[in-house]
Formats: C-alpha cells, sequence, structure tokens
C-alpha cells in the first residue's frame, strides 16, 4: 500500500531538520538548513536583509521550508554570512551584496547540484541575490530550473531615494551595521556595506558591482523561467511597479508575475514580509508558489513524482 499524498494545505510540523556546513570561494563558512526528503527535487531559500534561515523554517514548526517538504520537495535554507549560523565577520571583513551572490550563493548551488538540479527562492534583498547570482555567473543557470522572486524591487524605483536612501546609507557606514534589532524590523542587524551598496543603487539609478560588473545589463542574459510575486500592500519596500521593473530587466521566456492582492483575488493586500510569513500566506501565496514548481519540475508527460 502506498503512502498518502502529502497535505499541501499545511506544512507538517514533524519534519526533520539537518544542518550542512559549507565554504564560500573565499573560506568563509556558510550554514545550509535542509528539510524534507533527501530524493526531493531540491529547492534552495535565500532570506532577505535583516533575517536568516527562521525566515523560511519559521520559529514555532510552521514556515514555507516544511510546506514545501510536506509536498515532497528537499528545501534548503541558506545563511548568508553574517547571518543566522553562518560566519560572522571580523574586524577586517567588509562584506557586501556582492559577496552574498557572488560568493555565497554559488557556493550552495554547486553543493546541492552535485545531486540533481535545483530551484532558487528569494525574499526581498534575497530574490535580488537569486538574480544577480545567476547573472553574474551564468554557467550557474544549467544547474537551476527556475526561479522565485518575492517582493524583490528594482533598486531605483523604491520609494527610498534620495534623503531617507542616503540616510541609511551614512547610518549604516557610522555604525558598522544597520540597528534593524533595535528598529523592530527584523532578528538580524545588517552589514554595513550591505546597506550602503543597496542606498548607492537607490541614488545613483545603477545596478552596479564594486568592481564595476553592470548587473542591469547582465540581467538580460538570465533565460531561467522566473516567478515574481508582489504584495499589493507593500508600498514602501517592494511596490508592486518596482518589483515588475525587475522582471522586465529579464530576457527569460518564461517569466509570471503576480500581484497578491484583493484586486487579483486575494484575500488581502499582502504587506512585504506578510507575502511568505503570515497565515493568510499559508493558503493563498505558498500554493501558488508550489503549483508553479511542479508545473516545471514535473512538466506534461513527464513521470509523476513518487
Amino acid at each position: 500500500m502506498s503512502d498518502p499524498a502529502p497535505d499541501r494545505r499545511f506544512p507538517r510540523r514533524d519534519t526533520p531538520h539537518a544542518v550542512i556546513r559549507l565554504r564560500a570561494s573565499d573560506g568563509v563558512r556558510l550554514s545550509l538548513h535542509a528539510v524534507g526528503p533527501v530524493d526531493g527535487t531540491p529547492v534552495l531559500l535565500v532570506p532577505g536583509t535583516f533575517s536568516n534561515h527562521s525566515f523560511w523554517l519559521g520559529t514555532r514548526g510552521t514556515g514555507f521550508a516544511r510546506h514545501l517538504a510536506a509536498a515532497g520537495y528537499r528545501a534548503f535554507a541558506l545563511d548568508p554570512r553574517g547571518h543566522g549560523d553562518s560566519q560572522r565577520p571580523g574586524p577586517g571583513d567588509h562584506w557586501t551584496f556582492d559577496d552574498w551572490a557572488r560568493r555565497d550563493l554559488p557556493a550552495a548551488i554547486r553543493h546541492i547540484a552535485r545531486h540533481r538540479p535545483l530551484f532558487l527562492v528569494g525574499h526581498s534583498a534575497g530574490g535580488a541575490v537569486v538574480l544577480v547570482a545567476l547573472a553574474a555567473r551564468p554557467e550557474l543557470q544549467e544547474h537551476v530550473r527556475g526561479a522565485v522572486v518575492l517582493a524583490t524591487p528594482l533598486p531605483w524605483l523604491q520609494p527610498l531615494r534620495r534623503v531617507f536612501a542616503h540616510a541609511i546609507r551614512l547610518l549604516s557606514l557610522a555604525a558598522g551595521r544597520f540597528p534593524a534589532r533595535l528598529l523592530g524590523i527584523g532578528p538580524e542587524d545588517e552589514l554595513a556595506r550591505v546597506m550602503a551598496q543597496w542606498m548607492t543603487w537607490n541614488l545613483r539609478g545603477r545596478w552596479r558591482g564594486d568592481d564595476g560588473t553592470d548587473y542591469g545589463a547582465r540581467l538580460r542574459d538570465v533565460r531561467v523561467p522566473v516567478l515574481a510575486m508582489a504584495g499589493a500592500g507593500d508600498r514602501l519596500w517592494a511596490p508592486p511597479r518596482a518589483v515588475r521593473g525587475l522582471l522586465d530587466l529579464l530576457a527569460s521566456p518564461d517569466r509570471t508575475f503576480v500581484v497578491c492582492g484583493r484586486d487579483d483575488g486575494f484575500s488581502r493586500d499582502f504587506d512585504h514580509n506578510g507575502l511568505v510569513i503570515s497565515r493568510p500566506a499559508r493558503s493563498q501565496v505558498w500554493p501558488r508558489i508550489v503549483d508553479w514548481l511542479d508545473a516545471r519540475a514535473h512538466p506534461p508527460g513527464a513521470l509523476p513524482r513518487t
């Protein structure tokens, strides 16, 4: 008698949780938190700023990673450098967004892709990490089935420009970090140069790495399927037009854009974090993501998942 099909309406609270240690190309120690069947199609989850693996796993046994596990996927939640269980910066470390996208994520992708191609899912700046990694390291696309970016904006279309962006940049550099915990906007203070780099993109209206790499231009080389979702109530960090603006830079022939709000059949206008970690997201957003993954993990004519 075969096992019953997983119930996708609710995550399984008893999913075993493993921690995998690996190193980025510069030797920085990273952690991956894995849940789900070891033979399941892998999905790598990347948190945004002020966050870590708990954004995906949940703090009370309920999280999108566990929902994926219940649906038969193997979910890996990455702690980028400076966050969660990964290495913290020392006195001489001045890590940037570039390090997340061009060192940390490639290390995680290569580790997971030794066995089979994977999906990538990123929230907010985590979605930008996903796209920049694929743009700056196009060879990684060979290992990627598709990418989901949630509440990820094109920086200069955020309502953060000029005075606000300049203030955030100066505060981060002066304090040596962005004090997210003090401000009550996340469990992790952010790396100073990560925030400074993002705010610089807002101010200049150009998306360039510290070495001059033009990420905006290279995004045209990203060809993997992409699902971009925006919250209709996300007015500050990633308003829908800023999410759509980023998607429009990509050349992928398989692009899907969804605004999660009342006008599009959802029960609420989802805000920035609520797009992933609210109770309504469990029944309205999570299943939409899994359906998109299923359609690309198991296209028509493919053998069904056992």
